[in-house]
């Protein structure tokens, strides 16, 4: 799976997009496929996807420390 600004770039973070319709579905799914994988797997994920301007913290709040 890519990052949800990848998926969805015309959603911002914080935008209610993310919080219904298509935007939501995929924030869910992303979310279990992301939390399923071992903390290696999420340090080299996050470290190949950069947070771009506007999602700083995501990594952080996900448990990642980038």
């Amino acid at each position: 799976m890519v990052p949800p600004w990848k998926k969805h770039p015309e959603i911002p973070l914080g935008s209610i997009g993310w919080r219904m319709g298509y935007g939501e579905d995929y924030w869910i799914s992303f979310d279990d496929w992301f939390e399923r994988k071992s903390e290696a797997h999420k340090q080299t994920y996050a470290a190949q996807h950069p947070e771009p301007t506007g999602w700083e913290g995501f990594w952080l709040r996900k448990g990642v420390a980038v």
